[in-house]
């Protein structure tokens, strides 16, 4: 799903640059729901300077923020002189309302693009129905979950607005109103919302819903003013009034009056329906009394009351609000049966979701899907569906990635949605969210899943428009960085089109600054400049730069720079290249250029310039084949004067060596081997070949091959199934392959039946290490911790165990899930068996899960145990900075630091914890390494006096250098709060380089393009007098730049003042 949503996203850019048309869809999406609010605010605003302040005298004066209105002269039955020619919008506009009324009906949910749309075409017609009015104000509520209660209100300011002017208003139009108040939390004051009604005269249903505004906000004296107006008029007293009650002295914490409110509905005989016991749950829930809303839910079931979704859902999104999500799942436990029974995730559920996860509630949001049964997926079904909702949400909330990560494991290792970190990786590309994207992408590769090239297409058409060259620059750095190497159509077409050619030397040598080797750009540059008719400038950087050459994509852009520049010279030059720098020397590339010049239309009406170019070959070593020989022959046109062709047949001839032979497929059919087609190459040939009823078994299993090396899951397994109808046979290598496609996909129950079928149709076959190490690590990701034992043991027996560097990283992440998901004893006992057979050695980063698997628990005791255990046994530190970090974490018991002073003073429990790492550290380390331990630990953790009398203190002794090493990795993590730390308790001390603390502060802005940030770090730095260096001005000046900001001008000046003194020093 993801590559297939990048591929049709890169399309669509690519489509835009070819039309000349600036892609801006990302920063349209971002910006839409501000421009929305500041519309109607405008739209409030311009009605007040034009009414004017006036009194209330009808139904349609109430006004939101712009005060009452004079008198419309316009009402309903304005419809009767609506014009025949309105009919059609008029059908429209209906067309549009039952639109929304779908969406809540199916969805329960509108979105706000269809909201305004319809908005907009009412005030365009000036008329709509009762019915259609209250609708639009229905919409206003929790109907559009993702987004704010401010926006909701300020939208339903502007549909009352724009009713206004045509309808006049009941009290069923002011009842919704008062719902959209409770839906967004607004309170009012109730004797002015009755008097701004006017004539209209309020029901009981209104004096309820007034009510439950001020119950859900907590105002008892209202409440009691507006029963007792109740009382007057003769209203009675209703489940919902007293509901309304139970909530406010709820709000009010007042529990002991709910009881006095539920005898007086006895006296009175008014029935405690689901309601009530709903409103009751939610007054303890505020009041953080969760036992006793627990209790209240089990005797209400008892008592036969049987909550809804809407029930529970009330309950959830009040305890989401005060922040107490552990007892989410017990209250989820409520739902209907119906419900619980069934995998998917009703409408009303889902939009609640929503709305959580919009109003920062995320993890409960999950736990909403959490209580859901697991859903059982056939062989064909979409097994990224359930949950992709929420995951999409959570991208679009700008939820942050460490939270989102947390998520997308509990979906994939649940089994409810395997693929939910790809869907997440998607929304933030549909979106426009890089710095995420790049984030998810990071976490993918961490958990051994593929990352594509062309996932990086719209980031790289996001960036070369915000940040323009600097921007593709850092994406391909960042790609090289993730270990993802960018392919031919990657730097062709998203990454050439954005930069200079201006010179293409320094173009390249900008490539290579990125990591990026030569032979990944020198074929794509050559087809830049050749299509451009700059043959020599081609052939410069194809001669200055060693890299392989793809020959076969270089030759048709030859001939086409060679007929616009007529360079004769530079052409020769890269055809010599190009034969020598060629990644397949067997074919004849020279007779293949010139038979693909025979092509040209060109060459119908004269003849010299093939004789020239192969006159100008005569004097190199270049030679053809005699196949290219014959074709070109063969190629010249009968009207060609019989003299020249002859010379141009000698000039051939005496270019040839019988000896090179060439497959001829160039020469003849123009049909290559599938050897060496790609996908598309081979999708259409196997097309072509069912289509003329030939054998297609070769190619089958040619595309099954390509498909397995692109991760590409659904179309391997068609491929599969087409084998098995057509009884061609899979080897080994391919069955491991599609076992391993399982693994990556997290599919355990199909990995397993490919295994077991691969072993028993290929006993002697040896799965790969990487493989075996990775299915277990899915195994234990699945609570089968037996199991990744049984496998990891079972298949050492039948290899000799290589092990190496290579495959550390996938032991680690088999370590790390185990301390996730597992026991320290079962961490403990994998890295064991992992060494004893020789998968890995023990490092530093291997060694951390076994510390880890304590602190996941926040058993500091026995992580230090550990800690110590493992220094003994290893002589390694593993996990020391983060142990010490936590232990000193939590000698603050959660406060500032003055309470870990006080605390460090009592030489208490945790300061013994503390005294035994840097002991332990001093014994591994050398008393050298304390000091600076404990000063990055402090640093990190913010204790700033602590560090500052640390760094005052002459006994302490530590080489500088050794600190900045540390900084520098605080760097490299972006912990700017720990660098500042550092370089406020460092200043004025000689033997630091404080300024080299700012440039690595900086240097982290710089990579965030955070530009605010680093200015703010440039005035915070003259508000201590700390004079910036060369580079920090530099670098700062960039950072401006780059992101098309205005450099400030003291920096400007300070950079002139710079660059004239380094001129004058070189002078």
């Amino acid at each position: 799903m993801l590559s297939r949503q990048c591929t049709k996203l890169s399309c669509f850019g690519r489509t835009m640059f070819y039309k000349k048309i600036l892609l801006n869809r990302s920063a349209t999406s971002i910006l839409n729901h501000t421009r929305d609010i500041r519309h109607s605010c405008r739209i409030l605003a311009s009605h007040k300077e034009a009414k004017g302040p006036g009194k209330v005298r009808d139904a349609n004066s109430l006004r939101f923020s712009a005060g009452p209105i004079q008198d419309s002269t316009k009402n309903s039955t304005d419809h009767r002189n609506v014009r025949k020619s309105d009919l059609s919008s008029e059908d429209l506009l209906e067309k549009l309302m039952t639109s929304l009324s779908t969406d809540i009906h199916q969805k329960n949910r509108v979105y706000k693009n269809d909201l305004i749309r319809v908005v907009n075409k009412v005030k365009e017609l000036n008329l709509s129905s009762k019915k259609q009015g209250l609708l639009l104000i229905k919409c206003c509520t929790e109907l559009l979950p993702d987004e704010t209660p401010n926006a909701r209100v300020a939208l339903v300011e502007q549909v009352w607005n724009t009713l206004r002017t045509h309808t006049e208003f009941d009290v069923d139009h002011y009842n919704e109103l008062l719902k959209v108040y409770i839906a967004n939390g607004r309170t009012i004051k109730a004797n002015v919302y009755l008097t701004q009604m006017g004539p209209v005269k309020p029901n009981l249903t209104t004096y309820e819903l007034v009510l439950r505004v001020l119950g859900e906000a907590g105002d008892l004296n209202q409440c009691m003013e507006v029963i007792s107006n109740m009382k007057a008029q003769g209203l009675p007293a209703t489940e919902n009034v007293f509901g309304s009650l139970i909530i406010c002295q709820g709000k009010a914490g007042n529990l002991d009056n709910i009881k006095e409110i539920l005898t007086m509905m006895k006296s009175l005989q008014v029935e405690c329906t689901v309601n009530t016991y709903t409103a009751i749950s939610r007054a303890f829930a505020w009041n953080k009394k969760i036992n006793l809303l627990l209790e209240g839910l089990a005797k209400a079931q008892k008592n036969g009351i049987i909550f809804g979704e809407f029930h529970i859902m009330e309950m959830v999104k009040t305890l989401a609000a005060i922040g107490d999500y552990e007892p989410v799942p017990k209250v989820l436990k409520y739902l209907p049966e119906e419900i619980l029974t069934k995998p998917s995730i009703t409408p009303y559920m889902q939009s609640v979701a929503t709305q959580l996860v919009f109003q920062n509630h995320s993890m409960v949001a999950l736990e909403i899907y959490k209580c859901l049964p697991l859903p059982s997926f056939g062989p064909k079904d979409d097994t990224g569906l359930h949950g992709r909702s929420l995951v999409r949400d959570c991208v679009k909330a700008s939820v942050p990635s460490s939270v989102i990560a947390l998520i997308t494991q509990e979906l994939m290792a649940s089994g409810r949605n395997t693929i939910a970190l790809q869907n997440a990786a998607e929304a933030t590309l549909q979106l426009g969210k890089v710095p995420l994207a790049l984030d998810l992408f990071t976490r993918m590769k961490q958990l051994g899943m593929p990352v594509r090239p062309h996932y990086f297409w719209p980031i790289l058409l996001h960036t070369s428009k915000t940040y323009g060259e600097k921007g593709i620059m850092n994406t391909l750095s960042t790609m090289v960085t993730m270990d993802i190497k960018p392919d031919y159509d990657t730097i062709m077409d998203y990454t050439l089109p954005h930069v200079s050619f201006s010179s293409p030397q320094n173009l390249m040598k900008k490539f290579l600054e990125t990591g990026i080797v030569v032979s990944t750009v020198l074929t794509p540059m050559m087809v830049t400049l050749l299509n451009s008719g700059q043959v020599r400038a081609a052939s410069e950087i194809c001669e200055l730069f060693q890299g392989k050459i793809d020959a076969e994509v270089v030759i048709q852009p030859l001939i086409k720079g060679y007929l616009t520049s007529n360079d004769l010279k530079s052409t020769v030059h890269i055809l010599e290249d190009m034969t020598a720098k060629s990644s397949d020397k067997s074919k004849d590339w020279i007779g293949r250029f010139l038979c693909g010049f025979m092509r040209h239309s060109r060459i119908k009406e004269d003849l010299s310039d093939l004789l020239n170019i192969a006159n100008a070959l005569q004097s190199t070593s270049l030679k053809i084949s005699m196949a290219a020989v014959d074709y070109c022959m063969s190629k010249v046109p009968q009207h060609h004067n019989e003299d020249l062709v002859q010379s141009l047949k000698d000039a051939l001839i005496n270019i040839t060596d019988e000896r090179l032979i060439d497959d001829g497929d160039m020469f003849v059919q123009q049909m290559p081997h599938p050897k060496q087609m790609n996908e598309a190459a081979l999708k259409a040939h196997l097309v072509e070949l069912e289509a003329k009823g030939m054998n297609t078994r070769g190619v089958l299993r040619k595309l099954l091959q390509e498909y397995c090396k692109d991760g590409n899951l659904p179309a391997a397994r068609e491929i599969v199934e087409k084998c098995e109808k057509e009884g061609v046979h899979l080897s080994a290598g391919m069955k491991a392959s599609i076992f391993d496609l399982h693994v990556k996909m997290g599919e355990i129950d199909l990995a397993e039946i490919a295994l077991a079928d691969l072993n028993k149709t290929s006993p002697n076959f040896t799965l790969d290490e990487f493989k075996v190490i990775d299915f277990a690590t899915l195994m234990v990701y699945r609570k089968q911790i037996g199991k990744a034992f049984d496998l990891i043991n079972e298949q050492s027996k039948r290899r000799r165990v290589s092990g190496g560097r290579a495959i550390s990283m996938n032991c680690w992440r088999l370590l790390d899930a185990l301390a996730a998901q597992g026991s320290p004893a079962d961490t403990k006992r994998m890295l064991e068996l992992l060494t004893t057979l020789r998968y890995c050695k023990p490092s530093n980063t291997l060694l951390g899960p076994l510390v880890r698997a304590h602190l996941k628990n926040g058993n500091f005791e026995n992580a230090v145990q550990e800690f110590v255990r493992l220094a003994e046994k290893y002589n390694k530190t593993p996990l020391k900075h983060e142990l010490l970090c936590k232990v000193l974490k939590a000698m603050s018991e959660g406060k500032d630091e003055e309470t870990f002073i006080v605390n460090e003073r009592t030489n208490g429990r945790l300061n013994k914890l503390v005294q035994t790492i840097l002991s332990v550290d001093k014994r591994v380390h050398g008393a050298g390494d304390v000091h600076l331990t404990l000063i990055a630990a402090l640093a990190d953790v913010g204790y700033k006096k602590t560090l500052r009398k640390l760094l005052l203190d002459p006994t302490v002794k530590f080489h500088p250098d050794a600190l900045m090493r540390h900084c520098e990795r605080f760097a490299d993590e972006k912990k700017v709060d720990a660098l500042e730390a550092i370089a406020e308790c460092a200043k004025n001390l000689r033997q630091f380089n404080v300024e080299e603390i700012y440039n690595m502060i900086l240097e982290v802005y710089q990579r965030d393009d955070n530009c605010q940030e680093a200015l703010s770090l440039w005035y915070k730095m003259q508000e201590n007098e700390i004079a910036p260096s060369q580079k920090f001005v530099r670098d700062l000046c960039a950072v401006c730049k780059a992101n098309n900001k205005q450099v400030p001008s003291d920096i400007a000046i300070l950079l002139d003042k710079q660059t004239k003194a380094v001129a004058k020093k070189a002078s």
